[in-house]
């Protein structure tokens, strides 16, 4: 009888270790599958969120062009408010159009008050980056550079030893190489001077033409910046 009682709760204790384990999966299965759920909805938040930013700036940069170029700065008179002035929407979408591109110009124009002072030394720390990859870079080239010549006259010995004759033939062969692309590179520099660099593509040319892309640069930018005054200024 004792036996038996000690077999039943020997079993008894199986069976509850067994129903803990599979609560314990159930429960961690639970929670991974919550967190995966989580994660998706995230993801497709962030990518929602993205993709209607976008469609937004583009709906807005179509509707700039429009009134620029087809109604000449006045949005009633645009291919898009003529559509709506007929549909009868027009003063409606006119009066949220002028405040969304006020509240733009005046969000720019705080960004270029207050940016300018985080971005210097942004842009100052990634040219120091810059440059501390770059002298990494050279001292690398130099190290191994060095190592290389340095070990040149030992496996030049060693192969000498095996293959009598081929570090000769290897360095022939180099002098070759380096020989010849000094001619074509020579070639192709003549080539660009005398034949590529003239007429439209000459130094003189080219000068004017990075002059008048200067200045239609900074015409644009002007033109851009009175737009900018102009929406700021409504209300």
């Amino acid at each position: 009888m004792a036996q038996n009682t000690k077999s039943n709760k020997n079993k008894q204790n199986k069976q509850q270790q067994q129903a803990a384990k599979k609560d314990v999966q159930t429960k961690t299965a639970q929670q991974k599958k919550k967190q995966t759920a989580e994660k998706k909805k995230k993801c497709g938040c962030c990518k929602w969120t993205l993709g209607s930013l976008l469609l937004v700036a583009l709906i807005a940069g179509a509707l700039f062009y429009d009134t620029e170029v087809n109604g000449k700065g006045v949005f009633a008179k645009s291919a898009t408010g003529k559509v709506l002035k007929n549909a009868g929407v027009l003063p409606h979408v006119e009066k949220a159009w002028y405040t969304t591109m006020s509240t733009a110009a005046r969000g720019y124009k705080w960004a270029e008050k207050t940016l300018p002072p985080y971005t210097k030394p942004a842009c100052k720390l990634v040219c120091d980056l810059t440059k501390l990859f770059r002298n990494a870079a050279c001292n690398a080239f130099t190290a191994t550079k060095e190592v290389i010549n340095a070990k040149l006259p030992v496996a030049a010995q060693f192969l000498e030893q095996y293959v009598p004759g081929l570090p000769k033939k290897i360095e022939d062969t180099a002098v070759t190489v380096k020989t010849a692309s000094v001619d074509v590179f020579g070639k192709l520099v003549a080539f660009f001077k005398t034949q590529v660099l003239v007429g439209r593509f000459s130094p003189e040319n080219l000068s004017k033409a990075l002059n008048q892309t200067q200045n239609l640069a900074l015409e644009y930018y002007n033109q851009f910046h009175k737009k900018v005054d102009a929406y700021a200024k409504l209300k």
